[in-house]
């Protein structure tokens, strides 16, 4: 972005944040024991290492500075604002990302289409936690990104654990765990969904005459000298092949090294993201299925206005509802298709002549 761009988007930044009126706004629990760190459109790297004793001194602060992105530590510390070695871990949220980035061919992809196959993953992750780890909503929070994908923050439950345990998480909600490394519980929800699987394929052994065939064809492996039903080398491909669309179904793309690190720093709820100008947005769990990112997290505050911008490079838009590809040239759009072009690098606000 150039000055003018910039000392743009912070006007506007600074709109949304000025006309916050509830303190509790971000939601940031045990916010006097959070490392709290800021990056500045007008400043390189990244503020760490500050922190605050109340909601009030903190959105102060925001508006005084405007940030570009904004993140709270997953980890609670005895002293959040001293460096590192000084801090004194007293736990972490669990913590979980699933992005855009981990979609197989998202680059291909309008954006609405890829936040939905995320959107499928997201469900994944939460029948896991709920089914399998007996996680409860109020023990939990989802929220839209503002950007690419969705955050989940399971607080309480996990805080004592540290990454070795964490690990071990991120290997169950992956399916990593049915890989055969290491022999599954019977009463495992694992070895449950394999096993359903695998009853699948013994159905169509019990009831066809022409069993191999139709295997062959269902599970796209040669089955080659096997003759018998009973042939433990059968068994061995049918467990396999259970194993793998058991995964598919059920296991979730999430971000591995996001849950591992028990210092990791999250993106605040309700704060703006530096690089789309969308709000991080909580979700109610009953509605997860039909919140609309590209509308739901379009700031009230950027609704109306209509600016003028210069698109530098060839663009898509999908924000409102409404799909628009601008070639380069001089455009006057609503406010929040603009910032969305410019935080992206593809445009550029105009100095009025």
């Amino acid at each position: 972005m150039n000055d003018f761009s910039i000392s743009k988007v912070k006007e506007f930044f600074h709109l949304y944040y000025s006309n916050i009126k509830n303190p509790d706004i971000f939601g940031i629990r045990k916010l006097e024991n959070r490392e709290l760190a800021f990056s500045f459109f007008d400043k390189a790297g990244m503020t760490r290492h500050t922190s605050f004793t109340s909601n009030e001194s903190m959105i102060t602060f925001i508006r005084e500075n405007i940030p570009q992105h904004f993140y709270y530590s997953s980890a609670y510390y005895e002293n959040p604002s001293e460096d590192m070695d000084a801090k004194k871990w007293k736990g972490a949220d669990l913590i979980f990302d699933i992005d855009g980035d981990h979609i197989e061919g998202a680059e291909g992809m309008r954006y609405s289409e890829m936040l939905l196959e995320v959107k499928k993953e997201l469900n994944k992750l939460l029948l896991l936690l709920r089914d399998d780890f007996n996680v409860k909503w109020n023990d939990m929070e989802v929220v839209f990104s503002g950007s690419r994908g969705y955050h989940v923050h399971v607080y309480d439950i996990f805080n004592d654990i540290e990454s070795q345990e964490r690990r071990e998480i991120v290997d169950y909600i992956t399916g990593r765990c049915t890989s055969g490394e290491f022999p599954l519980n019977p009463k495992n929800k694992w070895s449950i969904r394999i096993q359903e699987k695998f009853n699948q394929f013994k159905e169509i052994i019990d009831s066809d005459k022409k069993w191999k065939e139709k295997l062959e064809r269902e599970i796209g492996v040669d089955l080659g000298g096997i003759r018998s039903k009973k042939d433990q080398k059968l068994k061995e491909i049918l467990y396999k092949e259970a194993g793998k669309r058991a995964k598919k179904e059920y296991a979730s793309l999430i971000d591995e090294p996001v849950t591992i690190d028990i210092h990791r720093l999250i993106r605040t709820p309700n704060s703006l993201h530096g690089k789309s100008g969308l709000k991080v947005v909580h979700i109610n769990p009953e509605k997860i299925d039909s919140f609309d990112p590209l509308v739901e997290a379009i700031p009230d505050e950027f609704k109306d206005a209509m600016v003028e911008i210069r698109v530098t490079k060839n663009t898509k838009l999908e924000l409102m509802g409404n799909y628009f590809e601008f070639k380069e040239g001089n455009y006057s759009m609503p406010l929040y298709n603009a910032l969305f072009t410019v935080l992206k690098g593809n445009g550029e606000f105009m100095e009025k002549q």
